[in-house]
């Protein structure tokens, strides 16, 4: 059993002493949605498409440390992150992909200002043009809230520091400054890119004509970037459900012994059939206080529409506005039938919720027969490294914990990403991994496999290349790095990835050397196969066809994916089946008549050539 003094030297070995460091490189993404409903009105807002406001304060202590803004005409631009020298080749860390990234946003670089030289080592500290510790502010202008009672403060954010602490502080009618929120985070583990923050305002700023914000960065190393900060319209009564789990991985849980178990995974074989772990994050995004708050959580088998399990969490006799809490609905084993499944989270309450519709939050997964995987399905973005490994081989590789004996590993399963040029070639291998040595002996290689123009994924899609080994590779209970490799550069053999990875799980090195080994914050689309496989089209889960609108009162549009019949099935909470219909070939679009239906969530499913999705839908 691990200590959490051991866990701590190795995550100081790895953000400090730069052991493992984030990829140099660029991530290439599909094009982010906007995070705010159309039905919040936004009452005042900034996105920084013209840099930095002149009616903004921007201060800092050193005095040039301060925020800065990279934008189209800047230099450097939006594309780029940190400037720090906790980066291997300089200007190369991850700008943050907010809604509106394309026109700017704004960074304060405190690894930049304390340290730019490599490597990035304590002999180095405090060598930069403004050495921290760092104080710096980003004050808004005053901000007129008259006639809104309740209001909620939303930005996007991505950030990583080592010492200290970023919050956001408020002052009402010229008054005194005090704390509206701090981010809560581990020594030198990153947020997501974007992680958007919800929080409401004081009931006392309601009506006020007077309000401002400020966003303080106080500690030392690495960096706070941030974009697309408004208030909007809040509600009295308002919970929302976020950060949904059906596993359990935490580091710090010494009863982890790899660190990676409870692992999510988004497709796992019959013989790994998962002991779900469900819960969520409720947070008081109201003004008012919230009494006797539970989590309800539901699992649903989409194949069949069984309502299989359903738990309640222990009740929290009050959530005060702004605070949140982690409820755990209860643990339950997956029969392991092959399936679709669907874990639906709902908060409860004693108080009339206002907006039902972030008061839900559902996560898919599916029982397999062989498959393993961590990726998404859809291709959502692609890694393409700096300059200094542009021609250099490479393997990239998503770690997986394999919870028995007696496996074999017959393929593993790629998606190559549009970019990619031809003639290229890729082959898998399989290695032994643990979190102190990183990537150990390699097990089993694959031969070398050509590229075809029909292998090339554009973003959304998800066509495997399957790389079979000579022989089934017999694995054992542990931990395994599995990677995909190229003799080419990761220029010519782009490999997709999809959704955020979680921490220290997928890496990428280059010129076959563990001193060229980085961490991504991406997950690759690489998955092992434990029997026979082919190359396809992976669908098994997500939406095929689009639900609109939602919520929704008298009708909804339901636009299908393909040009097959359909059947249309309608779900209430509990799993029954409300409504079924079929389609002719070749219908685009249905509209289902809802009026007569009580207020409240419900699961539309689609099956399709014996492939089905789900979604859930809101009814006021």
């Amino acid at each position: 059993m691990r200590s959490f003094l051991t866990l701590a030297l190795i995550l100081f070995s790895i953000y400090v002493e730069g052991q493992f460091l984030s990829a140099p490189g660029t991530y290439i993404h599909a094009r982010n949605a906007s995070n705010t409903s159309e039905r919040e009105t936004v009452i005042w807002s900034e996105d920084f498409a013209n840099g930095i406001p002149a009616t903004w304060n921007n201060s800092g202590a050193p005095t040039l440390a301060v925020w800065e803004y990279r934008g189209p005409s800047t230099n450097p631009n939006q594309l780029v992150g940190s400037r720090g020298s906790c980066l291997p080749d300089g200007n190369v860390g991850e700008a943050m992909t907010s809604s509106t990234a394309s026109n700017g946003f704004v960074i304060f670089d405190s690894n930049y200002w304390d340290n730019n030289i490599n490597p990035c080592t304590v002999d180095n500290f405090g060598t930069g043009q403004a050495p921290g510790p760092h104080l710096s502010y980003l004050t808004t202008p005053s901000i007129d809230l008259s006639g809104f009672p309740n209001a909620v403060l939303e930005f996007e954010q991505y950030i990583r520091y080592y010492l200290g602490n970023t919050r956001v502080e408020i002052s009402i009618a010229n008054g005194p400054w005090e704390v509206l929120y701090t981010n809560i985070l581990d020594q030198g583990i990153t947020t997501a890119n974007a992680q958007t923050v919800r929080m409401p305002l004081p009931a006392s700023a309601g009506n006020q004509s007077n309000v401002k914000l400020r966003f303080v960065y106080d500690g030392l190393y690495y960096f706070w970037q941030l974009d697309d900060i408004q208030i909007i319209q809040g509600y009295a009564n308002d919970l929302i459900i976020e950060n949904s789990s059906y596993g359990d991985f935490d580091f710090n849980n010494p009863d982890h012994i790899t660190g990676f178990e409870m692992m999510e995974y988004t497709q796992y074989p019959s013989a790994f059939a998962p002991l779900v772990h469900l819960e969520s994050n409720v947070f008081n995004l109201g003004t008012n206080v919230q009494t006797n708050v539970a989590l309800n959580a539901r699992i649903i088998n989409d194949n069949s529409g069984a309502l299989i399990f359903e738990s309640n969490s222990p009740t929290l006799a009050d959530l005060a506005p702004g605070a949140d809490s982690v409820l755990v609905a209860g643990e339950f084993q997956i029969d392991p039938t092959v399936s679709h499944y669907s874990a639906y989270f709902n908060s409860l309450q004693t108080e009339t919720e206002e907006n039902i519709f972030n008061q839900i939050e559902w996560l898919q997964f599916d029982v397999t027969p062989v498959t393993y995987a961590r990726d998404e399905n859809n291709l959502g973005s692609m890694f393409l490294p700096s300059e200094a490994y542009a021609d250099a081989p490479f393997e990239m590789g998503a770690v997986y914990l394999l919870p028995s004996s007696g496996q074999q590993l017959h393929s593993v399963s790629v998606a190559i990403g549009e970019g990619t040029t031809l003639p290229t070639s890729v082959y898998a291998t399989v290695f032994t991994f643990s979190l102190s040595s990183g990537i150990g002996a390699a097990i089993a290689t694959t031969p070398d496999f050509a590229i075809t123009e029909a292998d090339i994924n554009a973003f959304g899609e998800a066509s495997m290349k399957v790389l079979s080994f000579d022989t089934p590779v017999n694995l054992s209970q542990g931990l395994y790095l599995v990677a995909v490799g190229s003799p080419n550069s990761a220029f010519q053999a782009v490999i997709g990835l999809s959704g955020k990875s979680e921490d220290l799980s997928a890496w990428v090195r280059f010129n076959n050397s563990n001193t060229d080994l980085f961490y991504l914050t991406r997950t690759p689309m690489i998955r092992m196969n434990f029997g026979v496989v082919s190359d396809v089209t992976e669908q098994s889960f997500g939406s095929s066809f689009q639900c609109f609108p939602n919520p929704a009162k008298e009708s909804i549009s339901i636009v299908l994916g393909g040009n097959e019949s359909a059947l249309v099935e309608l779900f209430d909470a509990t799993g029954r089946l409300l409504h079924s219909q079929k389609t002719a070939t070749l219908t685009g679009k249905i509209e289902m008549n809802i009026a007569d239906f009580s207020n409240g969530i419900y699961t539309l499913r689609v099956t399709e050539s014996n492939r089905s999705s789900s979604q859930i839908f809101i009814k006021q």
